[in-house]
């Protein structure tokens, strides 16, 4: 276990968070992780770091596995300029993730808030989320409520709700 998962267990342990873990071989796509959602009984979300293309500001989009990402309209609901995909390096600097590997799990490391929280609003409905702690070969599950009032406060991050478009949409 690498020690980005450590420390992100040892928070959720220190706020008094329930989560069910797995450890499985790397899965780096939302395919790859349905047999895993299957397991912990929650839906294993799609994560997406974006900037805009000034890099003015970063965000870190939270949704169903199998929505849609259309620019315009999350960016528009974001009060933001067209949102794109961000590199690497920020990523990392900023969550300690990789492509493949991110959680807003990762928002524990973001000390200075700097990478905004978009969150599907079909999430609200959702009993439990699964998420990968750092790395894709590790994914845990916990209570929404003790993610969305436990530790997003803890961290100091607050979600913003985007309403996604339901086309093109498949269940877990």
């Amino acid at each position: 276990m690498g020690d980005v998962v450590r420390e992100v267990l040892a928070a959720l342990d220190g706020l008094g968070v329930a989560y069910d873990l797995i450890e499985h071989e790397p899965a780096a796509s939302i395919e790859a992780c349905l047999p895993l959602a299957a397991q912990l009984k929650a839906p294993i979300l799609k994560n997406l770091f974006l900037t805009t293309r000034r890099r003015g500001g970063f965000y870190l989009l939270v949704t169903r596995p199998f929505a849609p990402f259309r620019s315009g309209e999350v960016s528009a609901q974001a009060g933001t300029s067209r949102l794109c995909f961000a590199p690497e390096e920020p990523l990392f600097s900023l969550l300690r993730e990789k492509p493949g590997s991110i959680s807003p799990l990762g928002l524990l490391f973001d000390e200075e808030n700097r990478v905004s929280l978009l969150m599907d609003s079909a999430l609200r409905r959702e009993p439990r989320l699964a998420f990968h702690p750092g790395r894709n070969t590790h994914s845990l599950a916990l209570a929404t409520e003790d993610f969305l009032n436990v530790f997003l406060p803890a961290v100091h991050h607050e979600p913003k709700w985007i309403d996604i478009s339901q086309e093109d949409q498949a269940t877990c």
